[in-house]
């Protein structure tokens, strides 16, 4: 087992016992107090474990200001430009959307740039990808190893550093319950409850005594609240990835797969098919239940010797400034890797095939799925982290670049293929997942045109490439706060939807430059007519006059209506949705019984608003409320549900976790010149020893949490696999204030003019 640690336990007891001092007596205060801002969420039970921080803060000798709010209010202030210096610390929460097999990418997703995939926001911008930690993160990121020993080296010496590194501390994994009437059931999962839920809105349903699904009546309205919304822009490029929002967004868009909600493993939702071959040797597992020829086959699998040849004519990199149009282009694998003297291989090959009515899927306004769709995602993907680019952003680029260092290349073909197969799509590269089914549900493997923040129409998206070529909007937070600085897009609300309307009002204009705009026209036009793109157009702009946004989707349900000042949506059932009504039921505990012929989402208007917990509950018992997607953990209010058993029952799930997640700008704040105590990576290690786990997980959570030190849950299955890891480090960090106390203080003094009063002020 590998330790790399920054302080040693040995000049920890040396300072805890005296051997090393402070300021002398008799020096008088030399400085002002140093100042620390801690960012409270109010929601839950993190008000209460955001002001023992702040005591555990002044017993360190810091003068703290605690700022309150919703996670709307101050997800701007935490997620925004580190060194401005608004914040120090912030009582962060965190859900798992399915049951987690593969924790792989949690350390640099938590730690690293990396994590922009997922939020391309300026706080993991400043992350520092350097030396050894760095290394262990992308390598498990990719599954960049050949045996399950390697991959357990990796796991060991990464699950050590992120301890030292500790942008972020892990405080507890929750165990929580959502509410809701007894006569509504759903698709829950096991980790992320209702609101996490991939199935919530493809299987919500009144039911009767029996457990009978009941079919709407046209006038079928389903009460839902959850505990904020709206915390940060919608659009499908670089928008909101909050759960509170992606509640919402899921019930609206589809994707290519959906989670299982007890095994975490990915069911085709609108792939058809899936074939995966790889070379013999690598941890690599599949499901029998998955395989073709069993009850809900849709996948085959190979294995070889040897690595899979690449065909030269894949495409494997992109010239944003290629083609006729100067609009980007592709650059074959041929090449790519020109310079390779053998054969260009991969350890992976998926094959994806969609079925042969996927370009006939209805959009909300009108229009139909097509090719072009597709081709916006996969242009954007490789164009917007490519320097050179008009729509480049550098927040896009530290996930790619961990892509291509696996990627090999991809085909596209929609002519001469299989019958029944409209669309197949052949990605080969070296990253893969110890599933199969994980792998092929990748969205750079199967490139359906949904990412973490929703669908891809291509010219709901053309709207805002417009707008970010012209310099008024920027998909990304990142983009946005940058010089110089514009309006983070959104789809849905604000000075955004102005915009758009103009570039909408452009490209329906003869005599305007963008009449017709196509993004990466050289690839996409060649799939689109003049009719198409101006029938597109005209959808859109109908759409946009009936429901004032630009969310369009395939999705059970469209956005009828949304008021992002009173955090109220209303979706509306989309009667065109081709789906049985009851395919997913069979993931429901127990499984509802329906006989007849339904398609599409079962309520005719849903409804979202805002509640807290304690609100919830008791609207859920007078009949004012219907489903609370949250998910609770607050052991009075689970007692009074339980009292209520004919009126309200409940899913629990165990996908629910906390943090304090550390502001790393300085040590001087690079807008005020203030002291960040938290740039120090010493400072953040001390604090794991300065917080104490079972104190919070006994008194302020009454219990319903147990501790957690590592971003690998004790409760996943890497957490099972490397429970010895965990048991050292939880051993290692157990709660030991004044080992924390003097690690900080030995840090602390290295800053050039902070001094540490006799009784232990810090001052500057």
């Amino acid at each position: 087992m590998k330790k790399v640690l920054f302080i040693s336990l040995a000049v920890i007891l040396a300072l805890s016992i005296g051997l090393i001092g402070c300021e002398g007596e008799g020096e008088g205060p030399t400085g002002d107090p140093i100042e620390l801002t801690v960012l409270i969420r109010t929601e839950d039970e993190r008000e209460d474990i955001g002001n023992y921080l702040v005591t555990v803060l002044e017993d360190l000798g810091f003068d703290v200001t605690a700022q309150y709010g919703i996670s709307s209010e101050l997800g701007p202030i935490w997620q925004g430009e580190p060194s401005l210096g608004l914040w120090h610390a912030y009582t962060g929460g965190w859900v798992s959307t399915a049951v987690e097999r593969d924790a792989g990418t949690n350390f640099g997703f938590f730690y690293t740039t990396i994590g922009m995939a997922w939020m391309p926001v300026p706080l993991w911008a400043a992350y520092v990808d350097e030396g050894e930690f760095y290394d262990l993160a992308e390598a498990l990121w990719n599954n960049d190893f050949s045996t399950a020993g390697e991959r357990a080296d990796l796991f060991e010496d990464a699950m050590w550093l992120s301890m030292n590194d500790s942008v972020r501390i892990m405080l507890l994994d929750r165990t929580s319950f959502s509410p809701l009437q007894t006569d509504v059931a759903l698709s829950a999962d096991d980790y992320g409850g209702i609101y996490a839920s991939w199935l919530w809105a493809l299987t919500v349903h009144f039911r009767d005594g029996s457990d009978v699904a009941q079919e709407p009546t046209g006038n079928t309205t389903l009460r839902m609240s959850t505990t904020d919304l709206f915390i940060d822009p919608w659009n499908p490029v670089a928008g909101s990835n909050w759960a509170y929002d992606m509640f919402p967004i899921r019930s609206i868009c589809e994707q290519s797969f959906v989670y299982d909600p007890t095994t975490g493993l990915p069911w085709p939702h609108r792939v058809y098919k899936a074939d995966i071959t790889w070379k013999d040797g690598l941890p690599m597992i599949y499901d029998a239940d998955h395989e073709e020829g069993a009850p809900r086959g849709w996948l085959t699998h190979h294995t070889q010797p040897d690595e899979i040849v690449v065909p030269a004519d894949c495409w494997a990199d992109w010239n944003p400034t290629g083609g006729t149009g100067s609009t980007g282009a592709f650059i074959t694998t041929g090449t790519r890797f020109a310079g390779n003297t053998s054969p260009v291989t991969s350890k992976v090959k998926v094959v994806t095939q969609y079925a042969d009515d996927i370009f006939s899927v209805p959009l909300h306004d009108g229009s139909t799925l097509d090719a072009s769709d597709f081709l916006l995602y996969i242009c954007q993907w490789f164009d917007r982290a490519t320097s050179g680019s008009p729509y480049y952003d550098s927040s896009a680029a530290p996930a790619f670049d961990a892509f291509m260092s696996q990627f090999k290349g991809m085909k596209f073909e929609t002519s001469g293929l299989p019958s029944g197969v409209g669309l197949q799509i052949t990605t080969y590269t070296d990253q893969y997942y110890l599933d199969a089914e994980l792998v092929v549900a990748d969205n750079q493997v199967n490139w359906f045109p949904h990412d973490n923040a929703g669908q891809f129409a291509w010219h709901t998206c053309a709207l805002g490439f417009l707008a970010e070529r012209d310099g008024e909007l920027a998909f990304s937070q990142t983009k946005a706060d940058a010089p110089p600085v514009t309006e983070w897009t959104s789809f849905i609300d604000g000075p955004s939807l102005t915009i758009l309307a103009d570039h909408l009002t452009d490209v329906q204009t003869v005599a305007d430059p963008d009449y017709r705009f196509v993004p990466y026209a050289d690839v996409l036009g060649p799939y689109l007519t003049t009719g198409e793109i101006d029938t597109r157009y005209s959808n859109l702009a109908s759409w946009y006059a009936a429901k004032d946004h630009f969310w369009v989707s395939s999705g059970p349900y469209f956005l009828e209506d949304v008021d992002t000042t009173a955090s109220i949506i209303e979706l509306g059932r989309f009667t065109s949705y081709p789906e049985d009504g009851d395919r997913w039921f069979f993931t429901m505990d127990p499984v509802p019984t329906y006989t007849g012929s339904h398609t599409g989402g079962w309520c005719d208007v849903i409804t979202i608003a805002v509640d807290d917990n304690a609100a919830a509950v008791s609207k859920l018992l007078a009949d004012q409320l219907d489903v609370y997607a949250f998910a609770i953990s607050d052991a009075d209010l689970k007692a009074t549900c339980d009292a209520n058993p004919s009126v309200v029952h409940y899913y629990e799930n165990a996908g629910s976790f906390n943090d304090v997640t550390f502001n790393p700008d300085g040590p001087f704040f690079a807008s005020t010149g203030d002291v960040n105590p938290f740039a120090l990576p010493e400072v953040r290690q001390a604090m794991n020893w300065a917080l104490n786990r079972e104190y919070i997980c006994s008194d302020i959570m009454s219990g319903m949490a147990i501790p957690r030190y590592s971003c690998i849950g004790s409760l996943s299955g890497d957490g099972v696999l490397y429970v010895d890891v965990l048991n050292a480090i939880e051993a290692y960090y157990a709660y030991d204030f004044d080992a924390a106390d003097a690690a900080i203080e030995t840090a602390m003094l290295t800053i050039p003019g902070v001094t540490r009063d006799v009784d232990g002020t810090y001052r500057y």
